[in-house]
């Protein structure tokens, strides 16, 4: 017999009213025999949005088997995606004049990745390449309900605690960026959880905790402390999940106050300065990535996580580490072209990380030694709080905080 694991998204109400991103329902059946499912997908416009043709990207290797568009009228095609370097599959919804309701619902077919799972865990998260999404809006902020039901002998985690639970059943919602709606599914999960400050846990899929893994959860806790104190204070985290799945890939913040980080004990090690570095930059994300991934906007989100895991570094007293750090960084930045109008697709690869992280760390560094540190941190609370996404908000930021003659420096050294 067939296992199905699904992901039901709650209906959207009647009235379309009353909020102001997009909203987000999914339901998805899941063999995990075979790694095969099918998802039914709700994308929902906010009333205020007057957008009269509505697209949404799809995976090429998924099979569409139904369009529903109300009173649009659908139509399938297949582009060139650059930012991905490969086709995708698209469709076209063009609504009439009017404010009715616009939603698109896709029912869709595919295979999870197979390095997105092991013998014991299935990751559907941001990195899964499962969900669809506006083209260049991978990562708009998108309001959510996830319903999760699983058979008998699997559980789900998510990114935040369910907010109910039956039988088979768990019920999410919250707030995240579009591709990052995520469920963890395996037959178990170990955690630890903080027991004082923020609502801090370290979740991991499939296996029991290792001593490398448990002690993630303290250095997890220091991380939020400072951060609370210093770039979140206008904004603080007072809930935060670090989600292991052992899925062997990568590390990614998610804004829904949560990282996932798939290689785990012996190769994630916080006694590592390298490695209690990504942990510093994934949870600042929490703060860093309402920038566009297409454009210079970009620096917002890893230049600003990178520098933060930096000034962890330098709070924490490793001053060595900071400076080693920043050297290492800093010789890559050498006859690379303006942070200001840097467009990726115009280098090889190499030259994205060069840019993008790498030397905007160096430009915030300047901009720290410039204002000192008390101020600097007043940059980037006000940033963090207001969600800052583009480089002219933030040197407007800068200006209202250290003044004109800062914010014309700052400007100049983007355009270097």
């Amino acid at each position: 017999m067939k296992f199905l694991v699904m992901l039901l998204g709650l209906v959207l109400g009647s009235v379309l009213t009353g909020y102001a991103v997009p909203r987000v329902r999914v339901q998805l059946a899941f063999e995990p025999a075979t790694r095969a499912f099918t998802c039914r997908y709700t994308f929902a416009l906010p009333a205020g949005d007057t957008t009269s043709v509505l697209r949404l990207n799809l995976n090429k290797n998924f099979r569409v088997q139904r369009v529903q568009s109300g009173w649009g009228v659908a139509q399938m095609r297949r582009l060139y995606y650059p930012f991905f370097a490969d086709t995708m599959q698209q469709v076209v919804v063009r609504y009439p004049a009017g404010r009715r309701a616009r939603t698109l619902t896709l029912v869709y077919a595919g295979i999870l990745g197979q390095e997105r799972t092991t013998a014991q865990v299935l990751e559907f998260s941001g990195h899964s390449n499962w969900l669809p999404f506006r083209p260049l809006s991978e990562f708009e902020v998108v309001e959510y309900t996830l319903a999760v039901r699983v058979p008998a002998g699997y559980q789900v985690r998510s990114t935040r605690p369910p907010r109910r639970t039956r039988p088979g059943s768990y019920e999410f919602e919250g707030q995240a960026s579009a591709i990052e709606l995520t469920a963890i599914i395996a037959p178990q999960f170990q955690q630890v959880v903080a027991r004082t400050g923020a609502a801090v846990s370290v979740v991991k899929a499939g296996a029991a905790l290792g001593p490398t893994e448990a002690a993630i959860l303290p250095k997890a806790q220091d991380i939020v402390a400072f951060y609370n104190r210093t770039i979140g204070r206008q904004d603080s985290i007072s809930r935060f999940t670090v989600l292991l799945t052992g899925t062997q890939q990568d590390a990614f913040g998610l804004l829904d106050n949560a990282t996932v980080i798939t290689y785990v004990s012996p190769d994630f090690d916080l006694s590592q300065r390298e490695d209690l570095l990504i942990l510093a930059h994934e949870i600042s994300h929490k703060w860093w990535g309402y920038g566009s991934v297409h454009d210079e906007s970009d620096w917002l989100n890893e230049a600003f996580a990178t520098y933060s895991s930096m000034l962890y570094l330098q709070a924490k007293g490793d001053t060595a580490g900071y400076r080693q750090n920043y050297t290492k960084l800093a010789k890559t930045t050498a006859n690379t072209p303006p942070i200001i109008g840097f467009d990726r697709m115009k280098y090889e690869p190499g030259m994205y990380r060069r840019v993008i992280y790498n030397k905007g760390m160096t430009v915030l560094a300047a901009l720290h030694t410039r204002v000192g540190t008390a101020q600097l941190y007043s940059i980037l609370a006000r940033t963090a709080a207001q969600r800052v996404g583009t480089t002219q908000a933030f040197l407007d930021v800068v200006g209202q905080v250290a003044g004109p003659d800062s914010r014309a420096w700052l400007l100049a050294r983007l355009s270097e």
